[in-house]
């Protein structure tokens, strides 16, 4: 059976050491040739409790160090209305805008002559 890669990241993420880690894998060495029942019964009270103690110290060390901020009520309604006014003085800027091209031509059949010339 052995331990893998991912049983190594699971003890790294619990808070166990490198060596801690390398005396568990030279444990499971040694227990393979005892029966997979016996192991599994041997083993998951001991990690599950060294798991889980290391995860509730991990939990209060960070609750001391980063107090949680308060949070803020977000005003959705308010944030709704204000988009809206947004959007609506974008329009009326939209719809005043001149959107005409003040580089053309005056004559637009002065174009098209010049454009049929180009052909002939």
């Amino acid at each position: 059976m052995g331990i893998n890669l991912a049983d190594i990241i699971t003890l790294a993420k619990a808070g166990y050491t490198p060596a801690q880690v390398k005396e568990l894998i030279t444990l499971s060495e040694k227990e393979t040739d005892a029966k997979p029942e016996e192991q599994q019964a041997a083993t998951a009270p001991t990690s599950e409790a060294a798991t889980e103690s290391a995860e509730s110290e991990k939990a209060t060390e960070n609750a001391e160090q980063h107090p949680e901020p308060e949070q803020k009520e977000i005003d959705y309604k308010a944030l709704y209305e204000k988009t809206q006014e947004d959007l609506k003085k974008a329009q009326a800027v939209n719809r005043s805008t001149d959107l005409s091209d003040k580089e053309a031509s005056a004559d637009p059949y002065k174009d098209l002559q010049d454009y049929v010339r180009s052909i002939l």
